[in-house]
């Protein structure tokens, strides 16, 4: 009969390891419930030893990316708590998982958090570890699943915060992506004209002695002219230019100007608060519904913001709450919260509803980041045909007015 290495976890979380002859898994699994142990790790003793081959021949049979991207942390997340939540003991569910995941660096992680807990540490200690993988939001709803016994609840709640999370993150994209497109559609127009057509012009209008050029026309031709000279100076300037602002975006005073710039961001301030808001709302929501204290959840979601503005105001809140006040008056002193919201948070502190409060407010700012993106869509879309048809005409006009000037002396001449 086969011989299992078990480790497990009483009631009072201590750690329990053992062996136990068995024909199957379950049938540990079983014996282990019986006796009120909480399985973490099961393994055959004489396949223990080999037990990570087989899965490195899986990663290398298939393609991976190296980032870890939230569709990732997704997959994860709801496959974790699948598994869980069949009663498939922690460490197996981990290294099915980790044989299913498409990222180098999550895969490394995995392997890192399975041997931490098949050596008897938590869950929530072995993530602690991946702190740029497994933000304090993964860390605390695990941690708050670990001490009420509701792992797999707490990883589903995850998983739903992390899909409304992605969401919003391809909501911003698609909103910033159409005018990118637009944008450089009108340079690559306006490149086919200033490098290719204008010139052909020029060359003409050369040819002909005597004739006085209008002004527009010796606009466009200098703008040509001088971006044909001038073409890698153009080039590496730009280069350059993006490489310093990458750089300065990188720091944090480049972050925090970037993050206030974004807020005042003529047409799409209100786009970057709606996201703000509902990642603040959505986040609160669920980590109330986790059991996780407001102190905590505050810390959590100022810590964690993807904008510095509002992770600074949501710390003062904190340290307004941990002086015993409520949340409501410091959300409205910092004027980045609407008054709807504030009064929603007042009205869910007062009744004891704040989570079940913080949830519509979330569904409703996500459902304002949707209108706001679809309107902006249709809106951009006239406005870049007005834009290109001014740079066209304006090249046209250039163009075809020394050849009317021309055809209107000819006809002139003929006629004397």
């Amino acid at each position: 009969m086969p011989s299992f290495a078990y480790i497990a976890r009483d009631q009072e979380g201590s750690v329990q390891t053992g062996h136990l002859d068995a024909v199957t898994e379950d049938e540990v699994v079983s014996v282990l419930q019986h006796r009120g142990l909480l399985v973490t790790s099961i393994a055959r003793k004489h396949a223990a030893q080999g037990e990570a081959k087989p899965l490195v021949r899986r990663v290398m049979a298939r393609r991976m990316h190296v980032r870890v991207t939230t569709e990732d942390q997704v997959l994860l997340c709801q496959q974790l708590a699948t598994l869980v939540g069949a009663g498939v003991p922690l460490l197996r569910s981990l290294e099915v998982v980790s044989a299913q995941v498409e990222s180098q660096k999550l895969l490394l992680a995995l392997e890192d958090v399975r041997r931490d807990v098949a050596g008897g540490h938590t869950l929530r200690d072995a993530l602690t570890k991946h702190p740029k993988i497994f933000s304090n939001l993964w860390v605390n709803l695990v941690e708050t699943g670990e001490a009420s016994g509701h792992l797999a609840q707490s990883l589903q709640q995850l998983s739903r915060h992390l899909e409304s999370a992605q969401h919003l993150q391809n909501e911003a994209k698609t909103a910033m992506t159409y005018p990118a497109f637009l944008g450089v559609a009108a340079i690559a127009v306006m490149g086919v004209f200033v490098y290719w057509l204008i010139p052909k012009f020029a060359e003409m209008f050369a040819s002909m002695e005597g004739m006085e050029l209008p002004l527009i026309t010796r606009i466009v031709i200098g703008i040509s002219d001088a971006a044909r000279r001038y073409v890698v100076v153009v080039i590496g300037g730009a280069a350059a230019m993006i490489y310093l602002v990458r750089r300065y975006l990188a720091t944090d005073s480049g972050q925090w100007m970037r993050d206030r710039v974004l807020l005042h961001l003529p047409l799409f301030k209100s786009l970057f608060t709606y996201l703000q808001l509902a990642e603040f709302s959505r986040g609160l929501a669920t980590l109330l519904e986790s059991g996780v204290p407001l102190l905590s959840s505050l810390e959590i979601l100022g810590n964690s913001s993807t904008n510095k503005v509002y992770g600074q105001a949501i710390n003062n809140i904190k340290d307004y709450v941990k002086e015993g006040k409520t949340m409501a008056q410091p959300m409205e002193e910092t004027g980045l919260f609407p008054p709807m919201t504030v009064q929603m948070v007042q009205v869910g502190e007062e009744v004891g509803e704040l989570s079940k409060m913080t949830g519509r407010m979330a569904a409703y700012y996500e459902e304002r980041v949707s209108t706001f993106i679809a309107r902006m869509t249709r809106l951009f879309e006239p406005i870049a045909i007005v834009f290109m048809g001014v740079v066209v005409l304006f090249i046209v006009l250039s163009i075809f007015m020394p050849l009317f000037q021309l055809s209107s002396g000819g006809v002139l001449s003929s006629h004397h």
